[in-house]
């Protein structure tokens, strides 16, 4: 228990236990990248295209066929450092604690909201990056307060960043069926896999439902699931995604991560991965070395403040970018 003065609960281990387990289900570019620890706070990950040559036949006895090794590229960069924090002034705090004693469940509650609010902001960030790669092929860090700079290729074949043959914004001429198809085709050719998914914000799946050609393929196939759901679940093999999740920028303006444009296939298994590094925590004799998220406190003398920080590492590695199709559709 603290004393009178300190604030209930800003143990680091009872934190960084609490922001790690903030569950974030309708962020779903999460769920694509799984997490992968680094002790290092440099990673590396290699582009490879699976062989789909033939294997040659051999006789008995015969010496087997030697084939090259695979081309690859390797990519190297370091993870992204995420930080931020609040303070909880004397104010605030001689309101939570009553005269005396502690409310303990209010207080309890106001520093999981503050941890909560900080940890969404965190991820929020992930998230744009993650969508960012996903539907640009790149990823490009150009912060001015404090300065940032990092710009990556994912190595993006141009055919696999595609474009509609007719914009699906035009629905009375455009054939997103035949696209979906020949973007489904172009993944399991350059891949060795067969894509499952696709993306898209309501604006995308609003040209799909109104487009003519589809809704002919409506009155036969998933009508009443469109009259359900508000949405189409499935076309041409593909599961369709709709994910109208936003983020404020600075200035103020609201914006999705997947941009009204862009219609993103995919096959989720061995797509990618997201590298999480080492941070120092501070500790009474110095300092200690966490990989992946952390959340910790400290305080002032004057003016007798708390802080609490929340902080991360992070980096989306897509080591199969011929797994997806980012394509622009309007």
């Amino acid at each position: 228990m603290p004393s009178i003065g300190e604030f209930y609960g800003l143990e680091t281990k009872q934190m960084t236990e609490v922001v790690r387990r903030f569950p974030r289900p309708n962020l779903i570019g999460k769920a694509l990248f799984p997490t992968s620890p680094s002790s290092t706070k440099s990673v590396y990950w290699d582009v490879v295209s699976g062989s789909r040559k033939l294997a040659k036949y051999s006789t008995v006895g015969a010496e087997a066929h030697i084939s090259a090794l695979e081309p690859r590229t390797r990519i190297n960069t370091e993870v992204l450092y995420l930080r931020e924090k609040k303070v909880i002034d004397e104010a605030t705090k001689n309101f939570i604690d009553k005269i005396g004693q502690f409310d303990v469940p209010y207080g309890e509650q106001l520093l999981t909201d503050e941890l909560e609010a900080l940890d969404r902001m965190i991820e929020n960030t992930k998230e744009k990056a993650r969508w960012e790669a996903l539907t640009t092929g790149k990823l490009h860090i150009q912060q001015v307060d404090p300065p940032i700079y990092m710009k990556i290729d994912y190595g993006f074949d141009s055919n696999h960043l595609a474009t509609a043959g007719t914009l699906w914004s035009t629905t009375t001429s455009s054939n997103p069926l035949s696209d979906i198809l020949d973007w489904k085709k172009l993944i399991s050719r350059d891949s060795w896999v067969t894509p499952t998914d696709a993306y898209m914000n309501q604006t995308v799946m609003q040209y799909l439902v109104e487009n003519s050609a589809v809704q002919t393929l409506l009155q036969y196939t998933v009508g009443n699931d469109l009259a359900r759901n508000g949405y189409i679940s499935v076309l041409a093999g593909i599961n369709l995604n709709v994910y109208d999740i936003s983020y404020v920028n600075d200035d103020g303006t609201v914006a999705q991560f997947i941009p009204d444009t862009k219609f993103v296939m995919l096959a989720k298994t061995g797509m990618g991965k997201e590298f999480t590094g080492p941070i120092d925590v501070p500790t009474d004799t110095g300092a200690v070395t966490q990989i992946g998220k952390v959340s910790y406190s400290w305080s002032t003398k004057d003016p007798v403040d708390t802080w609490i920080l929340v902080g991360d590492s992070f980096m989306p590695a897509i080591q199969n970018p011929d797994q997806i199709v980012s394509a622009t559709v309007a």
